[in-house]
């Protein structure tokens, strides 16, 4: 299934349970017109890469996502709580996968689907937080390593033929800084819209075999060895009713606070246009009342000289 897909089955499946229809029947009915969920969806995703029992599959593209090979390869790793509070002003943050190898540097993993003007901003402070949490005990500074991966469905460097990036803190010349901390920024759009046949790197195979999975094909991909797994785990009869309840209801959960989001964000635009076309208003009255002062002087036979004088004070104190 592709995105728009999967949230047409939850809708359905949403007024369906609302109506008080019978909610297994129509799961059904998708199951038998489509063969696997959307891999991308954040709940989806979590419980194929956040999972031990697939954790030597999370291993593998994690170190095809921050290209790590031979001795430097995560050989093991601990899921992590990936939730952190967020702060006495604001929420807790979680991020769809978190997770630490044996000497407990942590790696993150992110899945975006909506771009937005301060989406840097979140994804440094979100950065923040977790290189907070990786500090040693005992040690005043001393951090562990933060590996940060964000798979979005819209361009960070439209301008740039690369979809995979590496962030970090460098010099004018280009030298690093502070090694400990990465993000990685794979633009998901970009590939699978541009042709990058060439490109047969660990990290490429799997994003086309998570694509051939939700372009609901079967059987394999050609030298493609992640293929297999994903489609076992990805059929749609795998999931419990109960999961697609609790999706369902998630999505008209996020629909309502966006709704009332975009109208307290249009009384906001609301309540600043009234405050700006008043003051416009004021503005343009304060300029009309004193050219007609000035106009009247000038009738008066008022020398130009003491005129400039008084537009100026009129000026100064509008």
């Amino acid at each position: 299934m592709n995105r728009n897909q999967y949230a047409e089955m939850l809708k359905k499946i949403h007024e369906t349970r609302v109506s008080g229809g019978d909610v297994a029947t129509c799961i059904a009915k998708y199951c038998e017109r489509y063969k696997f969920a959307y891999l991308y969806n954040d709940a989806v995703f979590r419980m194929f890469f956040g999972n031990p029992e697939y954790v030597k599959w999370t291993i593998d593209f994690l170190n095809a996502a921050i290209k790590l090979d031979g001795p430097d390869c995560i050989s093991e790793l601990t899921f992590v709580d990936p939730s952190l509070p967020g702060g006495p002003f604001s929420k807790e943050i979680r991020s769809d996968l978190v997770a630490e190898d044996p000497e407990h540097n942590r790696i993150v993993l992110e899945v975006q689907h909506k771009g937005s003007s301060d989406f840097p901003d979140r994804i440094v402070y979100y950065t923040s937080k977790h290189t907070a949490a990786s500090k040693l005990p005992g040690e005043a500074y001393k951090l562990r390593d933060l590996n940060f991966v964000v798979l979005q469905m819209f361009d960070a460097y439209s301008d740039s033929k690369r979809y995979r990036h590496e962030v970090c803190f460098r010099n004018e010349d280009g030298k690093r800084y502070f090694d400990k901390q990465t993000l990685i920024l794979v633009e998901l759009q970009k590939f699978y819209e541009n042709s990058y046949n060439a490109d047969n790197s660990p990290l490429a195979q799997w994003l086309r075999a998570i694509e051939f999975v939700n372009n609901e094909n079967e059987g394999a991909l050609a030298g493609n060895p992640y293929v297999e797994v994903l489609q076992k785990f990805a059929k749609l009869s795998n999931f419990s009713i109960d999961f697609f309840l609790s999706e369902a209801k998630d999505m008209v959960d996020r629909e309502y606070e966006l709704s009332i989001e975009r109208r307290e964000a249009r009384k906001e635009g609301l309540a600043e246009g009234r405050a700006e076309g008043r003051a416009e208003g004021r503005a343009e009255g304060r300029a009309e009342g004193q050219s007609a002062t000035l106009d009247a002087m000038r009738k008066l036979g008022i020398p130009e000289e003491k005129i400039r004088e008084a537009e100026a004070m009129l000026k100064a104190n509008a």
